[in-house]
């Protein structure tokens, strides 16, 4: 039988993430995995669950059941998925770029575009344009800032010419 340590590895592989970005998205400190043994608390196992709610809190800490739940969320992957629902085995295509699909746990799929040309969420869109606008502002002022070390670093090489 494995380990919870082995179960949050297999975990993390099927997520393609990492350790310091999972213990980032959970809340918990960089070496948390490495320091896991036989047991975990029940505030960080909470933390890990509100993260990532697919993941079976069962399953992790005893091995009994399924890794990912019930109505999980599939995102941008490719390929294909099954999923037990209800004792019914569920073959699910994977969605196009820029949808996901939500596998509710009565096994009804519902699709949702994520591209942001789709109107009919303007308040996200209106955010990430400002998103983008801050960024660019803030490029900006780094470039600026460069500059101006830049002009300063040339400044103080004259100076140790002329000595």
């Amino acid at each position: 039988m494995s380990t919870i340590k082995e179960r949050l590895t297999d975990f993390l592989s099927y997520k393609g993430i990492g350790q310091i970005k999972f213990a980032e998205y959970a809340g918990l400190s960089r070496g948390f995995v490495n320091i896991l043994g036989d047991g975990i608390s029940s505030k960080s196992l909470n933390k890990i669950s509100k993260a990532f709610p697919e993941l079976n809190t069962l399953w992790l800490t005893t091995g009994e059941g399924n890794m990912i739940n019930s109505g999980m969320i599939i995102g941008e992957n490719k390929g294909n998925a099954a999923q037990n629902i209800s004792g019914n085995m569920v073959n699910v295509t994977m969605p196009e770029s820029g949808t996901q699909k939500i596998i509710k746990p009565t096994g009804e799929v519902e699709i949702q575009r994520l591209d942001p040309s789709d109107k009919s969420n303007p308040g996200e869109l209106d955010r990430l344009q400002q998103r983008i606008q801050d960024l660019e502002r803030i490029i900006s002022e780094k470039d600026a800032t460069i500059k101006s070390k830049d002009d300063l670093i040339c400044v103080l090489k004259d100076m140790l010419n002329r000595q």
